[in-house]
């Protein structure tokens, strides 16, 4: 990817085409295999949670419910949750159909694999390409390290991040950028653009919906840089990369989500309701983590409990995936 020097690329330009012109095109594993982990790399407890979650919501609904998963990468938490769903009450998967939105051809087909491989043809995905053509009666919504994969731009009070040929430069900030940052008090690090279509076409694809989502980062701007890249579970700052043509479109490249502006565009549909945001360690342990560990002792023996204690962790423990990861819960016209 090369640019004149005369007309260097803003920075949400250069991102976008890393991440979807390039890397998830190429449809990239998450896990061992891949640059990084995520919660779902730990094991099916994390989707099983989920799964209980969502029984606890189906009473608020009215009719069949759509479960979408936005970004579902191999599709393993989505099957988690199947699984999470037959394990508690088998006759309740009647009352869902399970959805993915995926842009990505490659990634389809690696997520109509898994559910093969899981399922055979016992549960069905109905794939969209693009969310604006989804249409649901009512749904519940899930993703997990979403955001951080939408473009941003990045600025440093009254300058903003260009590329010219694979060098960073900060350069005067352009008026549409400067009213982002304004909106957003921003004065210092990474600012999410197109972020309000996403959830206008969110809001008009259904009457109902719970809205569910997992991300790293805080319910407020840090007041710096977050941005970086991952490759082979290295992290490495982006600035202080040398040769990032190396590492363009061959490893992951994110940023700490601001839930505060998650939560302020949301709240802009005026029957949006935010219902919580906590650490992913104290999500968990209200959807019923616990719970789960008793059920697994009882149907799975020591050994599935032992694996499932193990599971739950590192995905709440501080030091693994409990503080540093947050939950933000949104719903609409549910009872």
């Amino acid at each position: 990817m090369k640019n004149s020097s005369k007309n260097p690329l803003k920075f949400s330009d250069f991102f976008n085409s890393w991440l979807n012109e390039h890397y998830y095109k190429q449809g990239i594993y998450i896990g061992k295999k891949g640059d990084f982990y995520t919660s779902v790399s730990v094991g099916s407890l994390f989707g099983i949670c989920i799964a209980k979650k969502i029984l606890s919501l189906k009473d608020k609904f009215d009719g069949k419910i759509s479960i979408v998963e936005i970004g579902a990468n191999e599709g393993y938490l989505l099957a988690d949750i199947v699984q999470g769903i037959y394990t508690f009450n088998s006759d309740a998967l009647n009352d869902f159909e399970f959805c993915i939105i995926e842009p990505h051809e490659i990634l389809r087909k690696k997520q109509l694999q898994t559910f093969k491989e899981k399922f055979g043809d016992e549960i069905e995905i109905r794939h969209f390409s693009i969310l604006d053509e989804a249409k649901f009666n009512e749904a519940i919504f899930i993703s997990n390290e979403l955001f951080d994969t939408f473009s941003c731009e990045v600025v440093d009070r009254d300058k903003m991040l260009f590329i010219d040929n694979f060098i960073p430069k900060f350069e005067k900030i352009d008026n549409k950028t400067k009213e982002l940052a304004k909106k957003y008090k921003i004065t210092k690090g990474e600012i999410p653009i197109n972020l309000d279509i996403f959830l206008k076409d969110i809001y008009n694809s259904c009457s109902k919906f719970s809205f569910i989502t997992f991300d790293y980062g805080d319910i407020k701007a840090k007041g710096d840089f977050s941005l970086r890249v991952y490759k082979n579970h290295k992290v490495y700052n982006f600035f202080e990369i040398e040769n990032l043509e190396n590492f363009y479109g061959k490893s992951d490249i994110t940023y700490d989500l601001n839930f505060g502006i998650l939560k302020n565009e949301f709240l802009k549909f005026k029957d949006v309701k935010f219902e919580n945001y906590s650490s992913q360690q104290k999500a968990l342990l209200d959807f019923g983590a616990v719970d789960i560990l008793d059920i697994l002792l009882k149907k799975g023996g020591e050994i599935a409990y032992k694996n499932g204690a193990s599971q739950l962790k590192r995905l709440i423990y501080p030091e693994e995936l409990g503080t540093r990861f947050k939950m933000m819960e949104f719903s609409k016209g549910l009872k």
